[in-house]
């Protein structure tokens, strides 16, 4: 998580990151993770799993949708560094951050 808070700390601005937890853990769970983890973006438990249902398996998932709100790119596993979601960034969403 640290990438991902470093990462916001640069691109709020550019870019909105939204957090959706579908793991079974439960909702004060995620919120102690999210807390503890420093996630300052908007952050939704999914109760139903409809994210789940609607984009596919695979935790950790990343989306990188355009401002039409179209998918352009899916990154299943783990974001191993800030300057691997710099670069994913830039190229799927040409913002330069």
């Amino acid at each position: 998580m640290p990438e991902f808070v470093s990462f916001y700390s640069k691109a709020k601005r550019k870019v909105q990151l939204v957090g959706v937890a579908v793991e079974e853990a439960s909702p004060e769970d995620s919120r102690k993770f999210i807390e503890k983890h420093g996630m300052t973006w908007p952050n939704f438990y999914d109760r139903q799993n409809t994210t789940r249902a609607f984009f596919g398996m695979g935790v950790p998932v990343t989306w990188f949708i355009d401002k039409t709100g179209e998918v352009v790119f899916k990154k299943i596993g783990v974001i191993k560094s800030e300057d691997e979601l710099i670069e994913l960034t830039g190229k799927y969403l040409g913002v330069k951050i």
